[in-house]
């Protein structure tokens, strides 16, 4: 079953990396207002975040990162951190944020490969979706995210990132 999972988070990933690649208009395919908006877009963002995971029922906390591919697709690893009674239990994610055509593109979905540590470490398959503020100084943000295990698993976290210009 893992490997399973692990070959069908790998097809997706590969797919999602093909698909920005394609779909990406060349520089002078755009017109002036759209290459001013891609100029002034947010750039590469680092942040913090807590959260709760109800299926294994612990708080966690952890770190992401987010750099743009393109005006709509970014590259976001993110690691948390649970907080079990008496054994580490951490997770490592590899995530593609695909963020919909809009002037502030609040909302973002994904999906990507997590490695979960418990007391070996197994891959798996992420789907994720959330909205973040404007960027600024500071970017407020929320996100649900199912991890495809053995059955599943449900977290909700939220935090803020900041931009690292």
């Amino acid at each position: 079953m893992d490997r399973l999972v692990h070959s069908l988070a790998l097809r997706i990933v590969m797919v999602l990396s093909a698909v920005v690649v394609a779909a990406t208009p060349a520089h002078g395919q755009r017109g002036r207002a759209a290459r001013r908006a891609a100029r002034t877009s947010a750039g590469p963002e680092v942040g913090v975040r807590a959260g709760y995971n109800f299926d294994i029922d612990q708080v966690l906390v952890g770190v992401q990162a987010s750099f743009p591919l393109t005006r709509g697709v970014e590259l976001y690893p993110s690691f948390d951190y649970y907080t079990p009674d008496n054994s580490v239990k951490w997770g490592l994610n590899f995530d593609l944020k695909l963020r919909p055509p809009a002037r502030y593109q609040f909302w973002y979905g994904g999906a990507g490969l997590n490695l979960l540590h418990a007391a070996t470490t197994t891959s798996h398959l992420n789907l994720f979706a959330g909205f973040a503020g404007r960027p600024g100084p500071f970017r407020p943000f929320a996100e649900a995210r199912l991890t495809l295990v053995d059955g599943s698993a449900f977290q909700m976290v939220g935090g803020l990132s900041f931009p690292l210009r």
